[in-house]
């Protein structure tokens, strides 16, 4: 059994468990990325940078983490060695230091250059758009225009005692302090989803596979039916299919009652349709989970959590504390492993198929443009939440060919295709207007559907992006340089001299048709 310990420093509430040295400790902070606006993505994440940026680790004990909703900083070492990173830390976010800005800003863009595509922020982003928990898909647009006064001021408001929690494996130092300005705990995003019809799909073209992302209740029952959602995906489609190398599952909280739960798998793309089909096929048959697998899925978390596979006692301890801390974060009670345990024993494999048929109903797929559709997928999500606009309509400058059309007015900018499908952004739900030195603008909606209006596609294109850029927000706008010149797409010369001899042609056979009948 692990034994917490409650205490306070400098106000800042504080649990530890004893795992004997070296000391381990993280200061957490109810600040993250769903916090902010597309406009301003990325200002938490710079504000760790800099706070990291005065720090010393040539032995590499120090690390930080921003997420959705939480900041943290983490050492070990010492007890002398982590009150004295904890002060500079907490020195730093009340004076951040400005002669790093601009080299953290640029830290942060090879660091998101070398990132890699994240399918389950992804499945996030298509949930609940461009705000909240839907910003872990999106780039960190905030960077660009960020400067230090504004940064500070955030800073003083997130980077709080209030809005702090602190764990440790040990007693906290006696010269520990935490000189942080007052301020009160900041309340979680709030869970808002954007679609109203799942189940639904998307096509996902970079994951190199296929997901499925749903909404679950944060409870045993649910850890249960991701352990036995995972022995059916590596048995069906690694073991018997061999189509996927490495079928996963994810489990991440949202707030203290809900989780996003992934199914995933990967596969060589010309067996994608099989990796769909099959995994259909396992996520199908999850609706109904017997008693037996149940009680295997229960053995192997328990093997785990305190059999053969656990952790040692010091890693347990630690993990302990920090969960401790991360409840508190979420205003969620703490609940000891011991009631944890009587948890997993008392779930049902009724409770557990409830799990999975509350996670069918809400599920989003990301389907691979290779998957063959099946009633399971449900309908396609369509690519933006508003309606299409009212307002001056603009051919293509490849018309008729090019059947789209630009459609802007008072409310917002619609692109209409040739199907009669559309991608619509409304003035009123804008998350952000790129504008580019070269004429360029692109808008994103708080649904994240985007539009990029290029003035060398459209009739009177410039007029357009002119009259648009009018009526976006100056604290919504990000300005960036000139793309290069292959970047920016431009009419097909030959297209439109073809469209044009077409046009002539119709025309003089229309007159010559005229003058017929005038003579006839």
């Amino acid at each position: 059994m692990i034994e917490l310990h409650w205490t306070e420093v400098d106000h800042v509430p504080a649990v530890w468990a004893d795992a004997g040295p070296p000391l381990r400790a993280g200061l957490l902070f109810r600040a993250g990325h769903a916090d902010e606006t597309l406009a301003t993505l990325g200002r938490t994440h710079l504000i760790e940078h800099l706070a990291f940026s005065a720090m010393n680790d040539e032995l590499h004990r120090h690390n930080g983490i921003v997420d959705a909703t939480i900041t943290g900083f983490f050492t070990v070492g010492h007890p002398g060695d982590v009150s004295a990173f904890l002060a500079k830390v907490c020195d730093a976010l009340s004076s951040l230091p400005a002669g790093r800005l601009e080299d953290e800003k640029r830290v942060l863009a090879a660091e998101s250059a070398a990132r890699s595509r994240d399918v389950c922020s992804q499945l996030l982003m298509w949930r609940y758009g461009a705000a909240g928990h839907g910003l872990a898909a999106m780039p960190e647009f905030g960077l660009r225009m960020a400067t230090l006064e504004p940064l500070q001021e955030y800073a003083a408001r997130r980077f709080t005692r209030g809005n702090a929690v602190l764990w440790l494996t040990g007693p906290p130092p006696d010269d520990l302090r935490l000189r942080l300005p007052q301020g009160p705990k900041r309340p979680l995003p709030a869970l808002a989803p954007i679609q109203d019809a799942l189940p639904g799909w998307f096509v996902d073209r970079e994951s190199g596979g296929m997901a499925a992302g749903a909404t679950v209740p944060r409870a045993c029952a649910s850890t249960i039916f991701a352990e036995c959602a995972l022995a059916r995906l590596r048995k069906r489609l690694r073991v018997e299919r061999a189509v996927s190398y490495a079928p996963a599952v994810f489990y991440v909280p949202l707030d203290a009652d809900t989780a996003h739960l992934v199914l995933c798998a990967d596969s060589s793309q010309d067996r994608r349709a099989e990796l769909s089909d099959a995994f259909g096929e396992v996520f199908t048959a999850l609706r109904e989970i017997d008693a037996a697998e149940v009680d295997a899925a229960r053995a192997r978390i328990d093997e785990q959590r305190t059999g053969a596979l656990a952790p040692p006692r010091a890693e347990r301890a630690a993990s302990e504390a920090y969960r401790a801390a991360l409840d508190w974060i979420f205003d969620k009670p703490f609940e000891p492993g011991e009631s944890l345990d009587a948890q997993l024993r008392a779930a049902t494999a009724e409770d557990v198929s409830a799990i999975a048929r509350r996670m069918q109903e809400t599920t989003i797929f990301a389907l691979p443009a290779e998957a063959r559709l099946r009633p399971w997928c449900g309908e396609r999500i369509p690519g933006s939440t508003a309606p299409v606009v009212s307002g001056r309509e603009l051919p293509h400058l490849e018309a008729p060919t090019e059947r789209a059309r630009l459609v802007y007015g008072p409310d917002g900018v619609s692109v209409v295709f040739a199907d009669g499908s559309h991608c619509t952004v409304r003035y009123s739900h804008l998350a952000a207007a790129l504008k580019y030195a070269d004429g360029g603008v692109r808008l994103i909606g708080s649904d994240a559907a985007t539009v990029m209006v290029e003035p060398t596609l459209w009739q009177d294109g410039r007029d357009a992006c002119y009259r648009i850029m009018q009526r976006v927000p100056a604290d919504l706008l990000i300005a960036y340089p000139a793309r290069p010149a292959d970047a920016i797409p431009v009419a097909d010369e030959k297209v439109r001299i073809g469209n044009r001899t077409v046009l002539l042609i119709a025309c003089a056979l229309a007159l010559m048709l005229l003058r017929w009948l005038l003579a006839s």
